[in-house]
C-alpha cells in the first residue's frame, strides 16, 4: 500500500524529525468491521512515532486519509458509551461553567460525537454548534437535538462555519485536535472563529504519563500529535494563543486539559514550569528514553504471550474486554487474533457484532461471558479497569483476569 511520510515537524516546521517509537503495520484503531466485510482486507501503514529534535514535538510519521480514518466505515466510539466517560464530561461541563458564564454564549465543539457534552452545555444555556468528521455520529447528535455539521476541521472549513453561525465565545475541541493532519491550520480555524476574548478548551491524553507507564497503546494512526506539556506550549506559540490554564486527570489514563486565549487578550498567561520539570526530569525528550521504552515494551509482550499461552493449555478460554481504539493497537502488536482470543466484549451496541481490524476477533455483549466456566478475560480497557472488573465479575465470579 502506498503512503506518504511526513518530512517537516507539524509544529516548527524543520526538517529534523528522528524515530523514537516503531509498532509494526496497522490498520485504523477506530475501525470496527461489520461481518460482510470479513474477508475484505483492510488497509495498513506503519505506526511510526517521531520526535522534532528542533522543538521536541512528538508526531505521527505517516499521513493517512482523515476521510478514510473516520466515514470509510461508520465510526463507532460515542462519549456516552460508559458511566465513566458521562460522569467525566459533566465535570468537564461543570468546570468550564465555573471558568465562565456559558449562558447564552455561543460555542462550537469540534468532534462532537454523539451530542454529549453539547447537550449538556445546551441545557446550561449555551447557544451551541457541533462538528464531526463522521456522518454516523452528525446523525446521532442531531438526534439528541444538538445542531450539527459535517466537517473536517480547517482554516477553510472555519470560513464556511463562521458564515453560517458567526464567531464563538468558547471553542472546545476535547480528543480532537490531536486528530488535526495540520494542527498549525486547525488552529488558525480556531482563531478565526474565536471571539478576541474567547476561549479555546481542548483536552487530549497525557504522552508523558503513557510513556513512562509503557502504555503504548495509545498510540494509533488516528492520533497524529502526541501532547506533552511542552508540545502544547510550542504549538500555541507558534501560533496566536496563549496558555490561560492547563491540569491534569485521569481521563484515558491521564490526559491534559489546556484553556487558550489569543495572545492580545487580557487574560493572563499560565506558567508551566513545574509541569514541564516534571517532563524533562523523565526525560521524555531523550532519545535513550525511547531505545530502553521499547526494549520494556517487546519484554512485556513476549511474558504476556507465555502466560496466554499457558492458559489455553490449562484449557481456558481467552476472552478480552473493552473493543476500544487503544485495544485495537495492543491486539495488532501482539499479533493476537480468533487463533488465541475467542472473542471481545463491550457496552456499546455500535460494536457489538462487529469484528476487529486486522485481527477480526468478534465482538459481543458481556452477557457472553456468562456461558463459559473456565475463562479468562484480558482488560483491554485497563483505564477504566476497576469499573470493568466489577461489572463482569458479577456476570461470571469465575472469570480469571489478565492485566496488559
Amino acid at each position: 500500500m502506498n503512503y506518504k511520510s511526513r518530512k517537516l515537524c507539524l509544529c516548527c516546521k524543520k526538517k529534523k524529525l528522528k524515530k523514537i517509537i516503531n509498532l509494526g503495520k496497522h490498520s485504523f484503531a477506530d475501525r470496527f468491521i461489520p461481518k460482510k466485510n470479513k474477508y475484505k482486507k483492510d488497509p495498513v501503514y506503519p505506526l511510526i512515532i517521531d520526535i522534532c529534535k528542533n522543538c521536541g514535538f512528538i508526531q505521527s510519521r505517516i499521513v493517512t486519509n482523515p476521510n478514510a480514518r473516520y466515514s470509510e466505515l461508520d465510526y463507532s466510539y460515542t462519549s456516552a458509551n460508559s458511566n465513566y466517560s458521562r460522569k467525566h464530561w459533566k465535570e468537564f461541563a461543570h468546570q468550564l461553567e465555573k471558568k465562565i458564564n456559558i449562558k447564552n454564549k455561543k460555542i462550537i465543539e469540534i468532534g462532537s460525537n454523539d451530542g454529549f457534552l453539547s447537550l449538556i452545555l445546551k441545557r446550561k444555556g449555551a447557544n451551541i454548534l457541533g462538528l464531526d468528521a463522521s456522518k454516523f455520529m452528525v446523525k446521532l447528535s442531531k438526534n439528541n437535538g444538538i445542531r450539527s455539521i459535517q466537517s473536517i476541521f480547517s482554516f477553510n472549513e472555519s470560513k464556511k462555519i463562521k458564515k453560517i453561525f458567526g464567531k464563538a465565545n468558547i471553542i472546545i475541541a476535547n480528543n480532537v485536535f490531536n486528530h488535526s493532519n495540520n494542527p498549525m491550520d486547525f488552529l488558525k480555524g480556531v482563531e478565526n472563529l474565536l471571539e478576541e476574548d474567547g476561549i479555546f478548551v481542548f483536552e487530549q491524553p497525557n504522552f508523558t504519563v503513557g510513556a513512562i507507564s509503557l502504555k503504548f497503546d495509545q498510540i494509533y494512526h488516528e492520533h497524529v500529535s502526541y501532547f506533552t506539556v511542552k508540545n502544547i506550549k510550542s504549538i500555541l506559540n507558534f501560533s496566536n494563543f496563549k496558555i490561560n490554564h492547563i491540569s491534569k486527570n485521569e481521563y484515558h489514563g491521564g490526559s491534559l486539559r489546556t484553556f487558550a486565549a489569543k495572545k492580545e487578550s487580557k487574560l493572563k498567561e499560565f506558567s508551566i514550569k513545574n509541569l514541564l520539570n516534571y517532563e524533562i526530569k523523565n526525560r521524555i525528550y531523550n532519545l535513550d528514553f525511547y531505545k530502553k521504552m521499547m526494549r520494556k515494551i517487546n519484554f512485556k509482550k513476549t511474558l504476556f504471550l507465555r502466560k496466554i499461552n499457558k492458559l489455553i493449555s490449562e484449557g481456558y478460554t481467552i476472552s478480552g474486554v473493552g473493543a476500544g481504539a487503544k485495544s485495537n493497537t495492543f491486539l495488532t502488536f501482539y499479533e493476537l487474533n480468533t487463533d488465541k482470543i475467542k472473542f471481545l466484549t463491550d457496552g456499546s451496541i455500535y460494536k457489538q457484532n462487529k469484528l476487529t481490524p486486522v485481527t477480526r476477533i468478534p465482538i459481543q455483549d458481556d452477557k457472553e461471558l456468562i456461558k463459559y466456566n473456565k475463562i479468562a478475560c484480558i482488560i483491554l480497557s485497563w483505564n477504566i479497569s476497576t469499573f470493568v472488573i466489577s461489572k463482569i465479575k458479577k456476570i461470571n465470579k469465575k472469570i480469571k483476569i489478565i492485566y496488559t
